[in-house]
């Protein structure tokens, strides 16, 4: 046999099996691909900027090369508002510049609002209280309410999500001056404040979409798992609605997008602590028909610090993160966005992706983790591919260089 005949068929042997590897390669059973859009990140990036001197352009570099679509930002009324009609030029140019860079970068801001200034509430010292339903200052706290997110929602346009506040449903976020509310009297207040952000928002952006204030589990639940709390919640709101005790029965003038908080605090996420009670809180929606409405995790993150109650092993938080973002997509088909929280570490919270902007921004094992996830590796297709004609290229050469 000839030389020439030898190489030939060397040659047709390689490429045979390169591509008999690439159709079993393209035929096998695949997982369900990500949605890009289910990619996003919390972090108070123009208030810190404007406190804390971080880095605009440093933190949407970072946020680009993680793949991150979607970020939830704070708009905090007793910066960016001077009063309920006015909004204070200083804070308005430092959120201009984020949301230029996000447009630049087609990252979607998710904006929110969750204190109560004394200029809304009367009440001074505590940003998160608000009078009681039964006073007569509570009407006066909800015209101005109402009347601070349409300021918001028209001072920035391209800002097209409001939630409307931030786990309202725990003390820590909403409470009265003195004591705590009932949980009757507190679903009540959380459904006007629903209704009239919504109303106020529309009225200053029409074409923004409403999502309800992300809910928060509760710790040392008495289901043994805090989910489930938001489950509750989410029912009784619901029933408030369909009442006919606000002005409307429409579910979607209180929230067209509804919002949780499914941490499960330092335990590893699976079918049992976080699918089935997530599940569970999406099957009230479908009591309540409503469920076409779509919904976002607007908070989901685990923190390593040692000093946390509930903090998770560092090494660990990239496989949990994996594991949120598979679980999700697998069962999840009515979920848009998780907001990994957060994008930085904060006075050493823990929850960032990143070290702190003191610490230099280091990626920690969470933010490859989170990479790996968007970025598409190339395919074992082109790869063997790219090898068997480089190696054609390369015996060719050889041939004609004896020749």
């Amino acid at each position: 046999m000839s030389r020439k005949l030898v190489i030939f068929l060397a040659l047709l042997l390689l490429v045979l099996i390169v591509v008999t590897v690439i159709v079993w390669w393209e035929l096998r059973p695949k997982e369900k691909s990500y949605n890009p859009d289910l990619f996003g990140v919390h972090e108070t990036l123009a208030y810190r900027n404007f406190y804390e001197n971080v880095g605009i352009s440093r933190a949407f570099d970072i946020m680009h090369s993680l793949g991150v679509r979607k970020l939830r930002m704070n708009f905090w009324r007793n910066w960016c508002i001077l009063h309920s009609t006015e909004i204070n030029p200083s804070s308005k140019a430092t959120v201009e510049e984020v949301v230029y860079e996000a447009v630049s970068l087609g990252i979607e801001i998710m904006g929110y609002a969750e204190d109560f200034p004394s200029w809304m509430t009367n009440i001074t010292g505590d940003p998160r209280a608000v009078p009681r339903r039964n006073m007569t200052e509570y009407t006066v706290f909800l015209e101005k309410y109402e009347k601070s997110w349409e300021t918001l929602a028209r001072a920035f346009p391209n800002v097209t999500m409001w939630e409307i506040g931030n786990e309202y449903n725990l003390r820590e976020f909403l409470h009265p001056q003195n004591g705590t509310f009932l949980r009757q009297e507190r679903v009540d207040i959380v459904t006007d404040l629903l209704y009239y952000g919504s109303r106020g928002i529309k009225t200053g952006n029409p074409t923004a979409t409403t999502v309800m204030c992300g809910l928060g589990p509760i710790e040392n639940s008495t289901y043994g798992n805090g989910i489930y709390d938001i489950r509750d919640f989410l029912n009784l709101t619901y029933e408030n609605i369909e009442s006919g005790r606000w002005p409307s029965t429409n579910p979607d003038d209180f929230f067209q997008v509804a919002c949780w908080h499914p941490y499960t605090f330092e335990e590893k996420p699976n079918k049992e602590n976080w699918v089935k009670p997530n599940e569970a809180v999406y099957e009230v929606m479908k009591r309540h028909n409503d469920r076409d409405k779509r919904v976002v995790f607007s908070e989901m993150g685990y923190s390593d610090n040692v000093s946390s109650p509930h903090h998770a092993p560092r090494d660990k938080i990239g496989e949990y993160l994996t594991e949120v973002f598979r679980l999700a997509k697998n069962n999840f088909s009515w979920l848009d966005t998780i907001y990994w929280y957060r994008l930085a570490d904060r006075n050493g919270d823990g929850y960032g992706l990143v070290e702190s902007p003191e610490d230099g921004w280091t990626l920690k094992p969470a933010a490859y983790a989170y990479q790996s996830l968007t970025h598409l590796d190339s395919s074992v297709g082109g790869i063997l591919l790219t090898v068997a004609v480089t190696t054609i290229i390369y015996v060719k050469k050889k041939r004609r260089h004896k020749d």
